[in-house]
C-alpha cells in the first residue's frame, strides 16, 4: 500500500502536464523530503478503490500534497496522508523555482488539509539497538539510477520483522498465533539518495510502547561513510491474520521489547 501511494503521486503529475518528460526538458526533478501514511484498514485481493491526491501547498521551491484512498464499495477511508516536495535543478541539484504556469495547474482555491505531525527529533541510539545490513538491488532503483523512495520503506518494514524474528516473533511464529503485523502509521525523513552498490546500516530499536501498539525507528546510513540517508518511524500494531480485528500485545512480546529496545 505505502509503495503504491508514493508510485501513483507520479501519474497524477503526468496527467497535470508536469510529469517525467516535461520535467526532463526543463531539467528538473522532484524529490520528497518526507512522507507520513497513515493506515487505517487493510484492502483485500481484487478490491477496488478510489485513489485522491492534490496539492495543499506551493511556495517557490517546495511544497505539500496529500492523499487519501477509499475502498470502492463502502467509502471506507482505508490511508491518507501528507508527502513534503522538494522541486531541484537535475545538473546543479540546487533547489530551483519552477515555472509557475505549470505550478497553477496543480493549485487549489480550498485545498482539504490532512493531519500531520512534525518528524520527531532523532534520539540517541541504545546500546540494545539490533542493526543488520541492505544492499539495495538493480530494481530497486529509478529513472535517475537512485533507490526509489518507495523502496526505503520496504526496507524499513523489513527492519522491523528482523528485529521481531531476532527473538523468535518471526512472520511464521505470528502466522502460528493467528497474528500477524499490522502497520498503523508510517513517518519517514529522506536525507540523502542511496544508488545501487551502496551498503545500508538498518539502526533499529522502540520508542514508544503500550498495550496494543508499538513504534520503531529505524535509521538507514551508508556504510562506506557513515552519511544518513533516511530516518522512519514505523507505528504497529497486532490483528488477527484478515486484519480485520486488532488484537492486544502479547505480555512475553512487551517484556522482549523493553528489555531488548529501549
Amino acid at each position: 500500500m505505502c509503495a503504491y501511494i508514493i508510485e501513483t503521486a507520479y501519474e497524477w503529475g503526468e496527467k497535470l502536464g508536469l510529469g517525467y518528460t516535461v520535467s526532463d526538458e526543463l531539467g528538473l526533478y522532484w524529490v520528497i523530503r518526507e512522507n507520513e501514511i497513515h493506515l487505517f484498514e487493510s484492502l483485500h485481493f481484487m478490491e477496488e478503490f478510489d485513489f485522491t491526491i492534490w496539492m495543499v501547498e506551493w511556495k517557490r521551491v517546495r511544497g505539500r500534497r496529500a492523499f487519501e484512498v477509499k475502498r470502492k464499495r463502502d467509502g471506507a477511508l482505508i490511508a491518507h496522508g501528507v508527502q513534503k516536495i522538494v522541486c531541484l535543478d537535475v545538473e546543479t541539484q540546487r533547489l530551483v523555482t519552477p515555472p509557475e504556469e505549470l505550478i497553477k495547474n496543480f493549485r487549489l482555491d480550498k485545498p482539504q488539509e490532512i493531519p500531520s505531525q512534525r518528524f520527531r527529533k532523532v534520539p540517541v541510539v541504545p546500546k540494545a539497538a539490533l542493526t543488520f545490513q541492505q544492499k539495495p538491488a538493480w530494481q530497486d532503483a529509478d529513472m535517475l539510477e537512485m533507490v526509489n523512495n518507495a523502496v526505503y520503506i520496504s526496507y524499513a518494514e523489513e527492519a522491523a520483522t528482523q528485529a521481531l524474528a531476532a527473538q523468535g516473533w518471526s512472520p511464521s511464529e505470528l502466522k502460528a498465533r493467528g497474528l500477524a503485523m499490522a502497520i498503523n502509521r508510517v513517518h519517514i525523513q529522506y536525507k540523502m539518495p542511496a544508488v545501487w552498490g551502496d551498503t545500508l546500516n538498518m539502526t533499529t530499536f522502540s520508542l514508544e510502547l503500550d498495550n496494543a501498539s508499538n513504534s520503531f525507528y529505524i535509521g538507514i546510513t551508508r556504510v562506506s561513510d557513515g552519511e544518513p540517508i533516511a530516518n522512519c518511524i514505523l507505528d504497529w500494531g497486532l490483528s488477527n491474520r484478515d486484519g480485520e480485528e486488532k488484537r492486544s500485545l502479547p505480555d512475553s512480546l512487551k517484556r522482549y521489547i523493553e528489555n531488548s529496545y529501549f
